[in-house]
């Protein structure tokens, strides 16, 4: 890495640890083990979408600090969050770290609830729709299909706030400023991109196209029921709306 890599990759780390989480009142200190365990499933150099090394974890040690302990982890191993400290130069530093880790170019690790790390700048992606897959910055996605036409929460879809797109009817929301899920909704003139697929095929098409093990169950009934995820390849994966009156493209697994 460069040295103007280097130090602009320290100045946005400096940034994002302004925004770090807040210490709870009784914090619940993680036997060594566990900690040791999560550090070496992190293991690596994680970039943010621009390519800035922005943390390095390695033999114990964030960013060449030594972590001195964890507290309040949540989740499961691969899947989680946790508070870390560590000692800098000038004092102690407390890190939140969201992680998803599956052994793929999926890998993230988020920083304090603010910034999406990958183990390379531009991971890849199997699935996109118009043009906007997952894993794209807010940036990225405005440069592609310009301004949003509306702004908010997007229910009933997903209960989360989010991009409407509506000349496309296309909804975008994000993680920490990265896609997370593209709703295609009926009657939009796009589609998935890789397959041609969109809300008027029917399931069996789905399976064929993306080879999945079984058809996708799509409920014909007024009650909203969830009909599960189905994965595309790349730990991505599509959820259908009753009636078929949209298809989520989504990295969730449930």
């Amino acid at each position: 890495m460069t040295t103007a890599k280097c130090f602009l990759a320290a100045f946005l780390f400096a940034v994002s640890l302004v925004i770090g989480a807040v210490q709870p009142a009784e914090a619940a200190q993680m036997e060594q083990q566990y900690v040791t365990k999560t550090l070496n499933l992190m293991e690596g150099d994680w970039y943010d979408a621009d390519g800035n090394c922005i943390l390095q974890i390695h033999d114990g040690y964030i960013n060449g600090c030594p972590v001195l302990a964890a507290y309040d982890f949540a989740g499961g191993t691969s899947h989680g969050a946790g508070r870390f400290e560590i000692l800098e130069s000038t004092g102690t530093r407390n890190l939140y770290l969201t992680w998803d880790i599956r052994r793929s170019d999926k890998d993230a690790i988020k920083l304090n609830d603010a910034q999406m790390l990958h183990r390379t700048a531009k991971p890849a992606f199997n699935e996109s729709i118009a043009g906007i897959h997952l894993g794209m910055t807010s940036a990225e996605v405005t440069k592609t299909i310009g301004a949003p036409t509306q702004q908010g929460n997007l229910n009933p879809y997903v209960n989360t706030y989010g991009w409407y797109y509506a000349p496309l009817r296309v909804a975008v929301t994000f993680d920490a400023d990265t896609v997370d899920r593209i709703i295609l909704m009926r009657g939009s003139p796009a589609s998935l991109d890789r397959s041609g697929l969109n809300c008027t095929n029917e399931p069996y098409e789905f399976a064929e196209a993306y080879h999945m093990k079984s058809v996708p169950r799509v409920h014909y009934d007024d009650t909203y029921s969830f009909s599960g995820c189905y994965a595309i390849g790349g730990e991505e994966y599509l959820v259908f709306g009753n009636y078929m009156d949209h298809i989520m493209l989504t990295k969730y697994w449930n």
